[in-house]
Order: structure tokens, then sequence, then C-alpha cells
């Protein structure tokens, strides 16, 4: 289930929906919700400004989501102090905004359609899914492995990212990180609904593990049926 999308002078991208109903809301190409992660070095200011040109010239409207502030948890998971995580995770966001605002503006898209996950903490449909993530993790014991499985890619991720050298990762690491998986997850299952839109598909870059198995319907918690997710990636500009 992968197509790519071309238009005339707009670097392509091929795009893989998880699932037929992803596909679906695909073809109606209404809204696109890209996600954009801090400290990755896949988002230069140039594959940002990439990525939304092709999404404005692919669906009606495109929001771009960048991390809020539960993304100082991994940097405190690997042992930086909360106060200096959280001035690394604003800075970093920081430039990522700039990035996506740029881009925005350059190809004709709405400069105010930037959001963090913080944003939403007010948001009663994002504070509503929230709450249902965060009492499965509670009582679900394979929806809470799963996240924290995600939680420990993420340290390791990080890790090597800035050559932190791990012996054991611990259950209390896992168990702080995890606030960053459980802030995310709203906008995989609702992200339509929170931002008001008909209906709405995330795109990232690679797949998303604990999205294939709620999809799989291995947990209790779905995805609302006018949300959808996109795994896109670049091709090589072959004219």
């Amino acid at each position: 289930m992968t197509n790519a999308i071309a238009v005339r002078n707009v670097r392509k991208f091929s795009s893989q929906p998880l699932s037929t109903n992803c596909a679906e809301i695909l073809k109606r190409s209404k809204h696109a919700i890209i996600g954009i992660s801090p400290f990755n070095s896949r988002f230069s200011d140039e594959y940002i400004n990439r990525l939304i040109e092709w999404a404005l010239h692919t669906f009606d409207d495109v929001s771009v989501l960048l991390a809020g502030r539960e993304a100082a948890n991994l940097l405190e998971a690997l042992g930086t102090p909360k106060g200096k995580a959280e001035r690394k995770v604003r800075k970093e966001v920081s430039r990522n905004r700039r990035s996506a605002e740029k881009a925005l503006k350059e190809h004709g898209g709405n400069v105010n359609a930037i959001h963090t996950f913080s944003d939403f903490n007010d948001n009663n449909a994002y504070s509503c899914m929230r709450a249902e993530a965060e009492h499965i993790f509670l009582s679900e014991t394979d929806f809470r492995n799963a996240c924290l499985e995600m939680s420990h890619a993420a340290i390791l991720g990080r890790a090597r990212g800035t050559n932190i050298d791990i012996d054991q990762i611990s259950n209390d690491m896992l168990n702080i990180a995890v606030e960053y998986v459980i802030a995310e997850l709203p906008f995989f299952i609702g992200g339509a609904e929170i931002l008001g839109a008909q209906e709405a598909v995330l795109i990232y870059h690679k797949p998303w593990e604990l999205g294939e198995q709620i999809v799989r319907n291995d947990f209790s918690i779905k995805m609302k049926p006018n949300q959808g997710y996109l795994m896109v990636q670049e091709l090589e500009d072959l004219s």
C-alpha cells in the first residue's frame, strides 16, 4: 500500500498508510499533521522545508506538531538535571518552530498551524484521550509494556546521539521517559478531533510500533475512525 505523490518542481515523497482506513483518509487528503521530533538529525531546516512543501501540495490543510515539555523527560532519564533538560528542549523546539514557520510562509501555509503537545493541556479532546491512555497504561500490562518498550528505544536512540554509554536502563529511567510517549499518543489516535478537523493523517518518517499494535487491536485503546497515520520517505530526485 505504497504510492508516490509527485507535483511538478516539488520533491517527491513516497507514502505508506498504516491501514486501509488510513489509505482512505489519504485519498481524500483533507488535513495532514506533520510530526517533528526534537534532537533528531532527520529534521534539518532543508528537510522540514521540503516535507512541508510536499504536504501543502498534497493536502487541503497542513498542521505541524512539535514536542511539548515532556520531551525533557527523555533527557532527565539520561541524567540531565531538570532545569537544564527543559532549557535544551525549549531551544530545540524553538529551532524546529523557526524552520516550520519559514517553510509555511515560503509555500503558502498557515504559520498559526504550528502546535506543541503542551498547547493542548486544556483541550477537552486531548485531555480525555490522554487520560484514557494513562488509565490503560496502569490497567493493561501488554499496553504498559509496549509503551515502556517505546521508551526504551527512545532512551537508547538519544544516548547514541549524544555518545552516552548506558550499561543498563532502569525501570526508573523508563518510567520518566514514557511520559513523552503518553503525551504524543492522543495525536496518533485522535489528532483530527484535537485540532477540530473533519479528518487527518499524522505524518512521520518511520513506522510507529506502538501504533501498529493499536491498529491490530492488541489493546483496548483504539484509533478514531477519522484519524490516520502515514509513513513518508523522501525519494531521490531522478529528473
